[in-house]
């Protein structure tokens, strides 16, 4: 499809053209000099139409076919010019839904029968499948009274997925001193009382894996470091109900859930174990039983493609009674969930507490940072005391019910939505270096 646009210089001869013929109401010497004007200008727009009518560009669009969620996705269109003339203007793309660009409009001059690629980023703020349509190229006519717009019809599709790059947060480990928390360090051979290596001693480690004879041969404290238990599940129980739709930087909480929950199935299908996934609201909604090796990667991030949080209340005795029916062996079970009243905190407890013995439950909340920014900003009236007050309420009864799940045995991990990736795989490797699986 083609477009003929008037351009600003075109704009200004005609409000001239327009005032001339005002003052030439009351000064018929100017009548002649405007009939000359309103000529100049009719010719010269239908001159630049005529040069301009046959199409100019070849275009191409190149575009990844998974796009990752709260990531910088880049996408390039090629651009030829198939004219004997230099063509300067500016290329766009659609917009695509539920997602911010940047980098459009882009200018670009292209010499005669040469090409160029203009490239532009995508940061994707929802799952699911996303179309891509058409892309316009718009540049002056020679004189500069219109300028032409050629749009070329490009259709193409796009899923947007979790996170799948979310592995380099790995580094984020190994800048924090966490050695163990090398893939290649969870190679597992066999038991869990099975030998791996000598290394030294770090706080935290039991005395009684020091090896005192290397020790005093080194004149430093080492440890014997022993293999991990292989083939173990963990079976992450994500929450879809209405308190997951919260967002922070940019992602829901249901995202920040997703993505801590692939990464931390990555790094336990490598190092062995079985990976499984539950959804659950006001009842049970999907269940994929622990899978190993690559099959189950790939079966984890089919099923939360499209996955979305939505408005109904979590039962949690509906969802930990149907886990427990559902995985009979010693497991993992990381629950992901938020927290809106003091009922449901009374209820997850509860309900986490049931877990045990059988199982191993491990109970990931995402903090709210606007209710503890709330809590912490300065008061300035009456109606900023109550707020700070119900803020500071509400951050002592999630604070009582981390220490309530704890007493009872429940693991926590208790980090703001951006923290919760790293800190959930460190908390994985922790347990399995504790053997507490």
């Amino acid at each position: 499809m083609t477009n003929v646009i008037p351009t600003r210089r075109l704009v200004v001869l005609a409000w001239v053209a327009v005032a001339l013929a005002l003052i030439a109401g009351f000064a018929r010497e100017l009548r002649a000099p405007l009939f000359a004007l309103d000529l100049v200008i009719v010719v010269a727009a239908a001159t630049d139409a005529l040069l301009v009518r046959a199409r100019r560009f070849e275009v191409e669009r190149h575009v990844a076919p998974i796009f990752s969620v709260g990531r910088v996705n880049p996408i390039a269109i090629h651009l030829r010019n198939v004219s004997s003339r230099t063509i300067r203007g500016t290329v766009t793309d659609d917009p695509v839904e539920d997602a911010t660009t940047t980098g459009l409009p882009a200018a670009f001059e292209l010499a005669p029968h040469a090409g160029c690629t203009v490239r532009y980023e995508v940061t994707p703020t929802r799952r699911g499948p996303r179309a891509l349509r058409g892309v316009a190229v718009r540049y002056d006519a020679p004189l500069g009274f219109v300028a032409r717009q050629e749009r070329f019809e490009l259709p193409a599709s796009v899923d947007v997925y979790p996170d799948v790059h979310a592995a380099r947060s790995l580094e984020m480990l190994r800048r924090q001193g966490r050695q163990d928390a090398r893939l290649g360090s969870m190679r597992v051979r066999g038991g869990d009382t099975e030998f791996e290596r000598l290394r030294p001693y770090q706080r935290g480690d039991e005395i009684r894996h020091v090896d005192w004879r290397s020790s005093a041969r080194r004149d430093d404290l080492t440890v014997r470091q022993f293999q991990a238990e292989s083939n173990q599940n963990v079976v992450f129980a994500l929450d879809v109900g209405r308190s997951m739709r919260g967002e922070s930087g940019g992602l829901t909480s249901i995202d920040h859930a997703l993505n801590a929950a692939l990464l931390a199935a990555d790094v336990a299908l490598r190092g062995g174990d079985k990976a499984g996934l539950m959804t659950f609201d006001d009842a049970p909604r999907a269940f994929l039983r622990p899978t190993g090796g690559r099959t189950g990667a790939r079966k984890l991030t089919r099923a939360v493609y499209a996955l979305e949080a939505g408005m109904a209340a979590t039962d949690y005795r509906a969802a930990m009674a149907f886990l427990q029916s559902q995985v009979r062996a010693r497991s993992l079970l990381v629950v992901f969930t938020n927290l809106l009243d003091p009922r449901g905190a009374k209820e997850l407890a509860s309900s986490m507490r049931s877990l045990l013995p059988r199982h191993l439950p491990l109970c990931v909340l995402m903090r709210d940072t606007d209710v503890e920014a709330l809590a912490t900003e300065g008061v300035r009236g009456e109606v900023d005391l109550y707020v700070r007050a119900a803020a500071a309420e509400t951050l002592a009864w999630r604070d009582g019910l981390v220490r309530q799940l704890e007493r009872g045995g429940v693991l926590v991990l208790d980090a703001n939505p951006g923290d919760v990736t790293p800190n959930l795989v460190k908390k994985y490797l922790e347990i399995k270096a504790r053997r507490l699986l």
